[in-house]
């Protein structure tokens, strides 16, 4: 039986539809080598093979839950937060994309002397897609397969998507220097994320989970988890990655989960992932009217292109 929380289309009231996580059936607390702590969360069906899942800059990953809620019955699923979001204290040093593949490697390791090694897929947005290429470029490429969703890659200085692939990351960095930190409820939150433009396309229940999940509580209300300063220095990083020349060596190994890069409201993360296919041989599959938040737009539609690429690497669901 689906257990999944689907978007209303009976009338209901959207705002009533509340998506809850449910506990870890196990929990790491990890402290890596510069001191950050880190929450590594297990769910699933422990006998199901691995899928390892991260967020975007300023998420977290149980705001993901409306895609990943249905990997449950098949597959381990093992989440996860990067530095300075989500579950995890704020570590005042380290907020770079290359501390974090460090990270993730201290995790991957912990992973598996925790859990054991077995079948494992990386399933990553956004600013985890470029991690894990970091991280693949120093520390070798280590999964069955690696699934990128949307990845905000800036291609180099000659590239015909250069210049507005890292124009886009730098208004967006000075759009998150100046962001509210602090709000009186969630719902204050979760009422922005409504009526904003770009974030209209959410299935109903996202914002409020959205909102509990990237604040904590806060004398007066709450505040994001990510301070505004440490999301807009990640955007400048990736005006400026090296990510991208991990792209040529790992070309076969990649899939790519793309929001909609024909639509009239495109935006350069869905644009250059509709031009990897051309420039590497990249299998990219780009989701027809979503954004760049397409796990939490269209999350049914996005599973299904997820599990059939996990098909085709010779996963087999438990």
């Amino acid at each position: 039986m689906d257990s999944r929380v689907q978007p209303n289309s009976s009338g209901t009231d959207a705002a009533s539809v509340r998506f809850h996580v449910p506990e870890p059936t196990a929990l790491l607390d990890l402290t890596m080598s510069d001191g950050a702590r880190i929450w590594v969360r297990r769910h699933g069906s422990a006998s199901g093979p691995r899928i390892v899942l991260s967020h975007g800059n300023g998420f977290a990953t149980d705001a993901y839950f409306p895609f990943w809620q249905g990997l449950l019955a098949d597959f381990e699923v093992i989440v996860f937060d990067q530095r300075n979001h989500g579950w995890n204290p704020c570590h005042a040093s380290g907020h770079t994309q290359q501390r974090m593949a460090d990270d993730m490697e201290e995790i991957l390791r912990s992973i598996d002397g925790e859990f054991g090694s077995r079948q494992t897929a990386g399933a990553f947005h956004s600013l985890s897609t470029t991690v894990s290429l970091l991280h693949a470029m120093k520390y070798g490429h280590q999964w069955d397969a690696l699934i990128l969703f949307d990845p905000p890659l800036a291609p180099p200085p000659g590239h015909r998507l250069h210049q507005r692939a890292r124009d886009f990351e730098l208004l967006l960095g000075q759009w998150a220097a100046q962001r509210q930190r602090k709000f009186r409820t969630t719902d204050e939150l979760a009422s922005y994320f409504k009526s904003a433009r770009r974030l209209r396309q959410w299935v109903p229940g996202a914002a409020e989970l959205m909102a509990q999940t990237i604040t904590r509580p806060v004398a007066g209300g709450v505040e994001l988890v990510c301070p505004p300063e440490f999301e807009a220095d990640i955007y400048i990083q990736n005006s400026n990655a090296s990510a991208w020349s991990a792209l040529p060596a790992l070309a076969n190994e990649l899939f790519v989960i793309g929001s909609d890069s024909e639509g009239p409201n495109a935006e350069p993360p869905g644009l250059v992932s509709g031009a990897l296919n051309e420039d590497f041989g990249i299998e990219v599959v780009p989701v027809r009217g979503t954004g760049h938040l397409l796990m939490i737009e269209q999350p049914q539609a996005v599973e299904n292109i997820f599990r059939a690429h996990l098909r085709k690497r010779g996963f087999v669901a438990a």
